[in-house]
């Protein structure tokens, strides 16, 4: 019994609560400044048109004060640490591949920063002779 009018309690308090919200005098639209509306929309459109005419900054590498490796890698989102190792197996030695820097993703050479201005194709082992084939910004295209 006592839940219950608990909640019947609840019920009423936020209906009641409702019904005086609804009762306040909303602002009419007359009473805002139609100046101050039309110097926010102009400031609004200048400010569209500079970000519009902005040149598009191209993104610089992360300076890194270490190398990165393939296991801790130090890189930002929408990097990868070049740290390749191709282990065939039956073989004891594995063959060391990249330079354990971060290299940008990219789709095509615009997304390239200017110390790695080319956009590649690489293959990346982790230990093993499958590899996953990237695409980040490189110094040289070959």
């Amino acid at each position: 019994m006592r839940p219950l009018c608990t909640l019947w309690l609840v019920c009423l308090c936020s209906l009641g609560l409702a019904l005086t919200a609804c009762g306040r005098p909303k602002p009419p639209p007359t009473a805002y400044d139609p100046a101050l509306i039309d110097l926010v929309r102009d400031a609004e459109a200048e400010h569209q048109d500079r970000e519009a005419s902005r040149p598009a900054a191209r993104p610089t590498a992360p300076q890194a004060e270490s190398e990165c490796t393939r296991d801790t890698s130090q890189c930002p989102v929408g990097w990868i640490c070049w740290d390749s190792w191709f282990c065939r197996v039956g073989y004891d030695q594995c063959s060391a591949a990249g330079d354990k820097r971060c290299h940008k993703t990219c789709v095509d050479t615009a997304d390239c920063p200017g110390e790695m201005p080319v956009c590649r194709d690489v293959t990346i082992f982790k230990g093993s002779e499958r590899g996953t084939t990237e695409r980040i910004c490189v110094e040289h295209g070959a």
